[in-house]
């Protein structure tokens, strides 16, 4: 019974994880990959061509001004002009555009797919969590079958 519990338990690990990792996604392409998509869009890849939330018709917001604190991730490539008295002008240079666009841009992710995946990830170990009991069993007479 201890194995079945310890399975039990490093599934249920392996559910979180996953359902995390789909969450960390979801929010890159769908929060940040937004304002990073826009930057791009504008053509903002010089300081010269720096562009503001308004100008890029976006809302700053919490998950915004997190993704942008200081030692974020997306500072590696999103500079703002704070140094040159214009704060809350934002672009990306030329050398981060490619690495930027694949990492925030790509493919489009709608909350329908996000929703979708989490779903069938919650089926798919519901049914991985019943079965699993039904398995060792059939193992464990299997070779039971063998010592006798």
């Amino acid at each position: 019974m201890v194995g079945i519990v310890s399975i039990d338990i490093v599934l249920r690990g392996f559910f979180v994880g996953f359902l995390v990792a789909v969450f960390a996604v979801a929010y890159n392409k769908l929060v940040i990959g937004k304002f990073v998509k826009a930057l791009i869009k504008a053509e903002a890849l010089h300081p010269a061509f720096a562009r503001t939330f308004e100008q890029l018709d976006l809302k700053k917001n919490f998950w915004f001004a997190y993704a942008l604190r200081p030692k974020g991730t997306l500072r590696k490539f999103v500079y703002e002009l704070d140094g040159d008295g214009k704060p809350g002008y934002y672009y990306i240079p030329e050398n981060k555009l490619y690495r930027a666009g694949r990492l925030y841009g790509g493919k489009d992710v709608d909350l329908l797919m996000v929703f979708a995946l989490v779903l069938v990830l919650f089926i798919f170990f519901a049914i991985t969590l019943m079965v699993y009991p039904f398995f060792t069993d059939q193992i464990s007479n299997f070779f039971a079958g063998f010592g006798g």
